[in-house]
């Protein structure tokens, strides 16, 4: 005999496949996600072809799952039951902390590529005469380890000869590289001041105020003299920023607050980014977007080129990822020229494009995480051809 509850939840279950399925055909589909930061699945084309080599069937499952109806919600929701219901220890390799931070993982570290990394960084800096400043900098993992879940260990203490340790990592490329190349302990310059909000608690990114006490690590290697923080005007320009990491799970946490350093004396610079000039390092449209941090720099240009009024007679050349693009500006009043170089979309050989720029210091900057997965970092160790 069938039972009523049987018959409930199988009247339940066809009136939600109905349901869903009329809205599916509804509502019109979406081109980007703004939650996870990234483009969705469009329907795929039917034809022989598509259809015959099984392409057709896989992306109309990609389709299926990106435009489901109130994707959002349950992306959000698979998310909370897996932390909590089923106790998962991360979602797509992100640890959630105390204080709501999100952490993402470090693990599986490429010794091939990062000793292919440490040659080429040596060769880049025996060629030229003028000093290569190489800083790492530790993502939050490494620096907030009380606010890391218990399962994390790897980060809490210290394991020799493993490199799922952001400081064992870090400390391993940092002796493996010849004295030309001049390093910056960040790791200890950050762990200073972890009572602070030095990091994003939804990015992987570090603050402006991160990236500040950065800056100041930086000019004992340049023998400069840092500027205070009572020298800056600081202004918050967004409290809604949900970052990279967020974006990896639709995670129940709360938004950042993104803040501009300006100095209290102005100081007169221009920026020509990709060849275009631009009216400034700051690009407020990104505001009103889910990629608020690329208010910083307007994103990722290639050769990005500030020209100040500091009058100091010298030139410096940046080699980095987007950890440059909120600390750059802390360093316009000690050149009168700045190169920002992203090696992934330079072609040229680095070498000859870096000479061709008269530099009178270069400094390479890296976060850990990005670092390990980069495999465009060897570009550094090309030959030039003259040579």
């Amino acid at each position: 005999m069938v039972k009523k509850s049987d018959i409930v939840l199988s009247v339940l279950f066809i009136l939600f496949i109905f349901t869903f399925g009329i809205l599916f055909i509804v509502l019109p589909d979406s081109d980007f996600s703004e939650s996870e930061n990234r483009m969705l699945s469009q329907a795929p084309k039917v034809t022989f072809q598509t259809v015959s080599d099984g392409s057709f069937e896989k992306g109309f499952e990609n389709y299926l799952t990106d435009q489901f109806p109130f994707r959002d919600f349950w992306v959000r929701s698979n998310t909370a039951v897996s932390m909590y219901a089923l106790l998962k220890q991360d979602i797509n390799g992100v640890y959630i902390g105390k204080e709501g931070y999100l952490f993402e993982k470090f693990e599986n570290i490429d010794t091939k590529r990062m000793q292919n990394q440490i040659e080429a960084l040596s060769r880049f800096s025996e060629r030229f005469d003028v000093p290569v400043i190489f800083a790492v900098a530790p993502n939050s993992i490494a620096v907030f380890t009380d606010n890391l879940p218990a399962f994390a260990p790897a980060e809490k203490e210290y394991v020799s000869g493993s490199l799922s340790n952001q400081r064992e990592y870090i400390n391993q490329f940092y002796s493996s590289l010849p004295d030309s190349v001049r390093t910056v302990d960040l790791v200890s310059a950050l762990e200073n001041h972890k009572n602070e909000y030095i990091y994003y608690r939804t990015d992987h990114h570090w603050t402006t105020l991160g990236a500040y006490y950065a800056y100041r690590a930086i000019c004992a290697e340049l023998d400069a003299e840092p500027y205070s923080l009572d020298d800056y005007t600081i202004t918050p320009v967004s409290d809604s920023f949900y970052g990279t990491l967020f974006s990896k799970g639709n995670f129940p946490v709360s938004p950042d607050t993104i803040t501009r350093f300006d100095l209290k004396t102005p100081l007169d610079y221009s920026v020509v980014s990709d060849g275009a000039e631009i009216a400034s390092l700051y690009d407020e449209s990104y505001l009103s977007k889910k990629d608020k941090y690329s208010y910083f720099m307007s994103g990722n240009p290639a050769h990005l080129t500030v020209n100040t009024a500091a009058n100091t007679g010298k030139t410096a050349v940046f080699i980095k990822d987007s950890y440059t693009h909120c600390l750059l500006p802390f360093f316009l009043p000690y050149f009168d020229t700045i190169h920002m170089i992203d090696p992934r979309y330079i072609s040229q050989n680095i070498t000859e494009y870096v000479s061709a720029l008269s530099p009178d210091c270069i400094i390479v900057i890296y976060n850990a995480k990005t670092l390990s997965d980069d495999t465009n970092f060897i570009k550094l160790g090309y030959t030039p051809r003259n040579d």
